[in-house]
């Protein structure tokens, strides 16, 4: 069965959308980059679901988007020698995403069995509306199939032809991101490491990350 689309604009389906995400459903939506899928990070079996319509290796942990720069707390632990705080404060919301110690309030299946995850905040509105109206972060991950994306970004029209079969809705922006690559990704684990570059360059960052390596 074919995905429900709704238009960004399109408040109440925008809020059914993120009642569903609590009860399990799946939601494509555009980020500040790609087209991305998202779901409940509590629900395993919705997580799991995640992984099989992307036919996501399950050794690659799922990303969590927030509402707010100051969840990050809930869901990381604070690394030594690095302010977070003052990092969020310039870059967030935007397409840089942090990877930290994480608390245990993480599942397991959401970061792949491992002690690490990965948190950002999105300018997108349908991100974080949805965000708010399901009362939860989202678990997310791209929405194409694995291997498939060299290059380029998921756009909506990728989107539902790699996962429109599978998710309940997708949220069809009013415009591509504007962006040219996926999100920076930085690593907090010890000495700061850009584990994948993005739009956000290295020389921005580094004034707030002591010892950055690129």
């Amino acid at each position: 069965m074919s995905a429900e689309i709704i238009d960004e604009h399109d408040g109440d389906g925008i809020r059914r959308a993120g009642e569903a995400l609590r009860s399990g459903a799946v939601v494509a939506a555009q980020t500040d980059t790609n087209y991305g899928i998202f779901c409940n990070p509590f629900l395993e079996r919705t997580c799991t679901s995640l992984y099989a319509m992307k036919k996501r290796d399950g050794g690659k942990p799922l990303t969590l988007f927030v509402a707010s720069p100051a969840d990050w707390v809930r869901w990381g632990r604070r690394p030594e020698g690095v302010d977070v705080d003052a990092l969020v404060e310039r870059f967030w919301p935007g397409p840089l995403n942090l990877i930290m110690r994480k608390r245990e309030i993480v599942p397991a299946w959401v970061t792949s069995g491992k002690d690490t995850v990965s948190v950002v905040h999105n300018v997108s509105p349908v991100l974080n509306l949805l965000s708010v109206y399901s009362g939860l972060p989202l678990a997310a991950t791209s929405a194409n199939i694995s291997g498939t994306m060299d290059e380029g970004l998921v756009t909506f029209d990728i989107a539902r032809e790699h996962i429109g079969e599978h998710v309940d809705i997708i949220v069809r922006a009013a415009a591509p991101s504007g962006a040219s690559r996926s999100s920076t990704i930085v690593s907090l684990l010890g000495t700061p490491a850009i584990v994948r570059q993005g739009d956000l360059a290295a020389e921005e960052i580094a004034p707030y990350l002591p010892g950055l390596v690129p």
